[in-house]
């Protein structure tokens, strides 16, 4: 019985579960359900987030809710729970990842780490668009990632002035106007920007569903083609990219909460007239092959834009500028070297990159060195040294290799002479005491054969060279004249061969080597190539030779304000953290170290009052310094490598046809062409106002309307290309300047060192003569004295003598 019971326990919530499961497959789903589950199988969603029964009133805050809107009573927003409830059932059938929320809070924050982790996103919300949609463009949740599906049961869409889906939120609204019948409006089907809805799609229970698939209009070809819709564009004065003529000077304000107000139309913002520029050409070409128009209107502070600086000195996420504009919605692109940077992708997005540049910064060209040091620089600071102990030490090792033979030789040729004494004697003596016999001649032969085997060996001995040495005395003064020789050595003068031994002659040779053929020699070739093209200062082209110059020689380093490279000191590590610490430095007390534009900066450069530098894009700082003359300025090696690309709001629905039409562009090489051609103009006129200030020499020299010549340093300092494959056109331009340089003869400037030499000469050695006269005076009187003194002690001296010998003789004799 017991086990019975318990067989019934655990049986009857199976069976009830069972009867469940088999109730829901049975069960009829509703018409709502079957269309939802049709129109988001054609989106095909890699996931899907649903809101259903918002905790919210149908009462905007926003603004009054519309008398003609459809809101659902209690009766039908329970038959749409019924809805959401099948719409649920049928979804997990299609096995599509869904998330349900019913808290709109939670919901937008799934939305928001979908956009953080740039998913794709499709949320579909059961609830009428008057409120959502304003909280979704207030909490800028409005991107081309998501789309959100509005579904409340209404038969008609919201009127244009009852809801407005703001570009770039993508909006689809799904209609019952009749059962089984649905239609679906989407707010981006034209790329007119006005964002009204427009019926694209629909679906027919009673026939065969889906009237077309996809179910959305694809935004490629939505906006291949714009229709002449006309953008707003932001700009100021920035060469190359943009040449802006201000007619009537407009107001120059950085604040942007007068654009912010929605009671503000477009119109307040001003326009401004473009007349040149590789970015002006860039965008004609893009609205040429996007068939749009476009509306210059004049950056506030006319610069592109920084973080903005609240009350307490923090700094918030809104930006000034142009690309304040776009964060605000208030443009709708902004070109003009637009570097990318990390705080400014969290306010605007970027197409793929304009222009491949890199980080660089201008001074003055090396100026020319000091001609009175001109003789020593033909060798470096660390050869001198060198060399001069050379010159000092030469002298007395040629005084060794002469003075140590003798020194060898002196004892040597003394025993010789001993033993030769003791075996000489005297052949009449011995006659006369022996007589003639056999031991007389025998001791005389014998005489004959040393005397004669003497003779060789002397003969030998001058053969060699230094036989003579044991007979000979050491030159008179050698070591002065070992010194005297190797200075005129040194210093490739004709001097007179000193000795004639085999080793000096050989020590001599080594000396003409080292000193003609190779010092001397080289010292000349250098000193003549500096005389023909006078030395000048090192380059400052190096981040820490840019920083030794401040640190020393109290150079001034500027940056554009509101500008990525500004952007780069102050979020830079290391060397470019110091920098932006020496250009605090420079005024304390206001921000002097920022300019208005690169040009400014340039024409600070030129001014040659004081040692400055600016910090920009090479490109831009290339083409200002051409504007200039590029002899009068140093252009730096690439420091870091900065992408420049079209910024657009974020979310733009536009940015990948954007992106086709900028890599067709990039691949094609147009890119780089526009870039040359914009080059080669400012050539011209360039080459036009020195043909007008220079008539004569004009016509001579330039007579294709070409640049005066000048030197390149575009490649030249930098040490590599640049991007865009300009290096020929610097090569021409360099070689071309080599060419037109003219060759002055020598002057008393060039020759001024020379002249100090010898004034230094002559007055060490009228310093030295008047010592040696001085000393020759002390050295006299000091004989004399010393010679009457020593004569006076002597008469003394023979005085208390014979007064001795006196005494001691008469006492003796007494």
């Amino acid at each position: 019985m017991k086990v019975l019971l318990l067989n019934l326990i655990l049986w009857l919530p199976a069976a009830l579960v069972l009867g469940g499961i088999t109730y829901n497959a049975e069960r009829n789903i509703s018409d709502v359900a079957i269309a939802l589950s049709e129109i988001i199988n054609a989106l095909k969603p890699r996931q899907l987030a649903i809101l259903s029964a918002p905790q919210f009133h149908f009462n905007t805050r926003h603004a009054p809710l519309p008398a003609a809107a459809e809101i659902p009573n209690d009766s039908q927003l329970e038959s749409m729970q019924m809805d959401i409830d099948d719409f649920i059932y049928k979804l997990h059938k299609l096995n599509f990842k869904s998330v349900i929320y019913n808290k709109a809070d939670l919901f937008f924050k799934f939305v928001e780490d979908s956009l953080l982790g740039s998913i794709e996103s499709v949320n579909l919300i059961f609830s009428a668009p008057y409120e959502l949609s304003a909280r979704i463009q207030e909490r800028k949740l409005s991107h081309r990632l998501s789309l959100f599906i509005f579904y409340w049961g209404a038969k008609h869409p919201p009127k244009a002035n009852e809801v407005r889906f703001e570009e770039p939120m993508r909006a689809v609204v799904i209609t019952r106007p009749r059962k089984k019948a649905f239609r679906i409006y989407y707010n981006q089907a034209v790329p007119d920007g006005v964002s009204n809805l427009r019926l694209v799609n629909w679906y027919d229970g009673d026939n065969l569903g889906l009237q077309k698939v996809p179910l959305l209009p694809n935004a490629a070809s939505v906006y291949s083609n714009f229709n002449g819709r006309v953008f707003r564009v932001p700009v100021f004065h920035s060469p190359p990219w943009f040449w802006v003529n201000y007619d009537n000077d407009s107001i120059n304000s950085t604040m942007l909460d007068d654009y912010i107000d929605s009671s503000n139309s477009y119109m307040e913002l001003t326009e401004v007239n473009v007349t040149g520029g590789r970015d002006h050409c860039l965008l004609n070409l893009l609205a040429q092959h996007m068939n749009f128009q476009f509306v210059y209107i004049e950056a506030p502070g006319r610069t592109q834009g920084s973080l903005r600086i609240d009350d307490i000195g923090g700094e918030n996420e809104t930006f000034t500028g142009g690309i304040g504009l776009l964060q605000n919605g208030l443009a709708d692109f902004l070109l003009g070297d637009v570097s990318l940077s990390w705080e400014r992708r969290k306010a605007v997005e970027f197409s793929f990159f304009t222009l491949a540049d890199s980080g660089a910064f201008a001074t003055h060209a090396p100026r020319r060195l000091n001609e009175a040091f001109a003789i020593i620089r033909p060798f470096k600071r660390d050869v001198w040294p060198y060399l001069i102990l050379t010159v000092i030490f030469s002298g007395p090792i040629f005084y060794a290799i002469i003075a140590i033979p003798y020194k060898w030789h002196l004892p040597c040729q003394g025993r010789a002479g001993k033993r030769a004494n003791e075996l000489v004697f005297h052949v009449a003596y011995i006659r006369e005491i022996t007589g003639d016999n056999e031991m007389a001649k025998r001791l005389l032969r014998r005489q004959r054969q040393q005397q004669q085997l003497l003779g060789e060996t002397n003969a030998q001995q001058e053969r060699l060279g230094d036989g003579a040495l044991g007979m000979a005395e050491m030159p008179y003064n050698l070591f002065d004249k070992c010194i005297w020789f190797t200075v005129q050595l040194f210093l490739k003068q004709s001097c007179k061969e000193l000795y004639h031994g085999y080793r000096a002659k050989f020590l001599m040779i080594v000396y003409w080597i080292a000193a003609t053929y190779v010092l001397a020699d080289v010292y000349s070739a250098q000193l003549t190539s500096q005389f023909a093209r006078p030395p000048h200062e090192a380059p400052i082209n190096t981040l820490q030779r840019l920083q030794t110059a401040m640190l020393r020689d109290g150079y001034q380093l500027f940056v554009e304000k509101e500008s990525s490279s500004l952007e780069m000191l102050e979020n830079g590590t290391e060397i470019f953290r110091q920098l932006y610490a020496l250009m605090k430095q420079q005024n304390p007390d206001v921000e002097g170290y920022l300019i208005d534009s690169v040009e400014a900066g340039i024409l600070l450069i030129a001014d040659g009052l004081e040692n400055k530098a600016v910090l920009g894009g090479r490109e831009t700082l290339y083409f200002n310094i051409q504007q200039f003359g590029s002899k009068t300025f140093q252009l730096s090696h690439k420091l870091y490598t900065r992408y420049s690309a079209v910024a657009v709001q974020i979310g733009c629905p536009f940015l990948d046809s954007l992106n086709d039409v900028i890599i067709h562009l990039f691949e094609g090489g147009i890119l780089d062409k526009m870039t040359n051609a914009e080059y080669a103009t400012q050539s011209r006129m360039l080459g036009k106002e020195y043909n007008n200030q220079h008539p004569t020499s004009a016509a001579e020299t330039n007579g294709n309307n070409e640049p005066p010549p000048s030197d390149d340093n575009r490649n030249g300092n930098g040490g590599s290309t640049d991007v865009g494959g300009k290096a020929d056109e610097s090569a021409g331009t360099a070689t071309k300047s080599q060419d037109t340089q003219i060759i002055q003869p020598l002057n008393l400037r060039m020759l001024q060192g020379a002249f100090i030499v010898l004034l230094c000469g002559y007055a060490a050695a009228t310093v030295i003569l008047v010592l040696e006269l001085c000393c020759h005076r002390l050295n006299w009187n000091f004989m004399e004295r010393f010679q009457v003194r020593l004569l006076r002690r002597y008469r003394c001296v023979c005085r208390n003598f014979r007064r001795i010998a006196h005494s001691v003789f008469v006492r003796v004799f007494r």
